[in-house]
Order: C-alpha cells, then structure tokens, then sequence
C-alpha cells in the first residue's frame, strides 16, 4: 500500500534556518511545507509572515494538521495526538474529534477517509517514517540500549563523542547502515525515486555513517526530537518537544496562526506570481535533490530577481550542490562560513547547507 505522504516529519531543524535567514519580526517568508515543522517553528520563534507551499496536497493537509492541533490541543496532549509520544488508539480517536473543528470541510473529508494515520500518529505515517522505523529497532539492538542512552548523560560534545568513539561505533552499525541505505532498498520503501535525481552512484551509505557521529553528539539528545524519534520512534523529553508544541512556541503559534498561508504550489510558481521584493526570507529545503540541474538554475535565476533587497535563503541538499548560474553573479552569493558554522550545530546533520544571499 502507497504510503499518504513521503515526509511525517520535515528533516530541516528550524533553528538552523532561524539563524541562516537571520528572522526578524516582520520578515516576509517563501518556504516549503513539507511536514509543517519549518513553518509552525518559525512562527513560534519569530512575529513573520510566511508562504508555505508545497506540491503535494497530502503533505499540506499534515502541515495543517498539526497546525489544528497547536489550536485544539494543550502540548501533552499534541505531542501524543500527533505521534511525538506513545498514545492508546482510542486517545487519538478522541482527541481528533476536538482537532477537527479546527480543519475545513475539506481538510475533515481527508482525515476521516484516512483515520488509520491518525490512529497510529500522524508523525509516524510518513514514507520515510515507516521505513526507518525497524532500522531503529535494529541500531537499539545493535548499540545496545543502555549504551545509547548513555549520551543522555553527558553534557558536553567532547563528552558525548568520547562516549561514541568508546562505547558506539562498530563495523556492526556500518553494516546496519549499508543494509538500511542500499539505493536498491532504499528507493522502493524510504524515499520516492524522484528524490535520488542526482544520488547517482554514490554510497549513500557511507555519508549517512559519516554525519551519524555528528547525529549522536553534536547537541543535547535530551532536547534533540530528531534523535529521539528517529532511534525510538517517541520522544522521552518535553524539552525535545519541536518549538511549535512547547507551552511557549504554542502560544505563539495560537496567537499568529493567521501569520502563515499554505498553498498548494511549486515554489517557483509562487515566486513568479508575486511581485519583486514580496519576500526577503526563502527556505528551499532540498528540492534541488529532486528538480533538474535545468530546472534548478531557472527556479535560482527566479529567486534572484524576485527577492527584496537584502535577502538571505537557505537551501539543504544531500545529491548535488547546485552551482549559482554565471547570469546571477552579483545578484546572489554564497555565504560558506555561516554554511559550515550552522551544520554543527543542526540537529539532524545529514545535509549540506548552502546560504545565499542578495546584496
């Protein structure tokens, strides 16, 4: 059965694209909606205005989602409804009652003709999601528990990496990964075939173990919802809930949820029907993995002329790092060393950054 959508939980940390876009109250926002998590953060972490778009309706109908949860909900209760913790089916039946008055028509009509993602956590019914979810089985088994929780205990990097180097990396986990990430396997159960354009022959395998270290010990696991959920499948802490369902990020989203517009578009069709200057913040996520090298240079010769004077975006990718195209030289650059400052510091490592800016 094909799954409702690819992502139950966007992969960017919203934290790393607040610093990169340098937010500021006011900021107007272009963004892709993936599973909601960049927007919905954002909002809770900054008074901005954002687009969030998105071609696939089922990836906006999540986004929206959790956006009526953040209304219906207290965060306990958010957190399980969606999936971030353990919750008896019923639960989430239930509470679905109270969400729903939060959705529109046609919103209702989706959910209800798929109760079975809400049943099981909407976070959790991702492509991606379902696929990695026995792998995280595997690596407790293969690590072992109690050494992996072992990075909850230690507080700094150079303690969590002395921990990893010590007691969690082994041939046994590159096999693990090699198992989990071979094209073959990975492009029919973890990812559409449209998201490995460019992976080419690359061992996907090898980068994914490569940022794995980084995964574990660059941030405090306990405030990590990535690490949790990908390893667990639920979060332990509140403090890992994302921003949008922490008391605070909640309020704020309840008090600017008029602040965000979801739409059902491509991103260069939304940028070509606004005006010049309409947004000065662009989050691209990493639709370069998945458009033509063609495709790609027309969508970045678009942001170019569209976005406002003093303009920064950021986009993610893990396939291709798509060139500037020499008809922006001037009117875009790169900004590296912001790039490889932000990846240490991102929760969920597995992409390259690339900063850009207009003057």
């Amino acid at each position: 059965m094909e799954p409702l959508y690819n992502y139950g939980l966007s992969q960017e940390d919203a934290l790393t694209e607040y610093r990169a876009l340098g937010l500021r109250p006011g900021d107007r926002v272009v963004s892709v909606a993936s599973a909601g998590e960049v927007p919905l953060n954002l909002i809770a972490l900054e008074d901005v205005r954002i687009e969030a778009v998105d071609i696939a309706r089922s990836q906006l109908a999540l986004s929206r989602l959790k956006l009526a949860a953040c209304l219906a909900l207290e965060p306990p209760e958010a957190a399980a409804f969606l999936g971030f913790e353990d919750a008896a089916t019923s639960l989430r039946t239930r509470l679905f009652k109270r969400v729903a008055t939060f959705l529109d028509e046609g919103e209702r009509r989706f959910w209800r003709g798929n109760m079975a993602a809400v049943e099981r956590g909407a976070v959790r019914a991702g492509r991606f999601e379902t696929y990695i979810r026995r792998f995280g089985r595997l690596a407790r088994l293969v690590l072992g528990e109690t050494r992996l929780r072992g990075l909850f205990e230690r507080d700094g990097v150079a303690e969590r990496r002395d921990h990893f180097d010590r007691r969690l990396g082994s041939g046994a986990v590159k096999a693990l990964f090699r198992a989990a990430f071979d094209p073959r396997r990975y492009r029919k159960g973890g990812i559409a075939g449209a998201g490995l354009t460019h992976s080419g022959q690359r061992d996907i395998a090898a980068f994914f173990y490569g940022r794995f270290r980084d995964f574990c010990t660059a941030t405090p696991p306990r405030g990590n919802y990535y690490f949790q959920f990908m390893l667990w499948g639920r979060l332990f802490y509140p403090e890992a809930w994302p921003e949008y369902l922490r008391p605070e990020g909640l309020a704020r989203v309840r008090e600017r949820q008029a602040s965000i517009v979801w739409r059902e578009a491509s991103f260069e069709r939304t940028l070509a029907g606004h005006t010049a200057g309409t947004f000065n913040k662009f989050h691209l996520s990493n639709i370069g993995d998945w458009m033509s090298r063609e495709d790609y240079a027309a969508l970045l010769d678009l942001l170019g002329r569209k976005a406002a004077p003093g303009s920064r975006a950021l986009a993610r990718y893990i396939h291709l790092d798509h060139p500037i195209p020499d008809a922006l030289n001037g009117r875009l650059r790169r900004d590296d060393r912001l790039a490889e400052d932000l990846i240490e510091r991102d929760r969920f490592p597995f992409y390259q950054l690339v900063v850009l800016e207009t003057p």
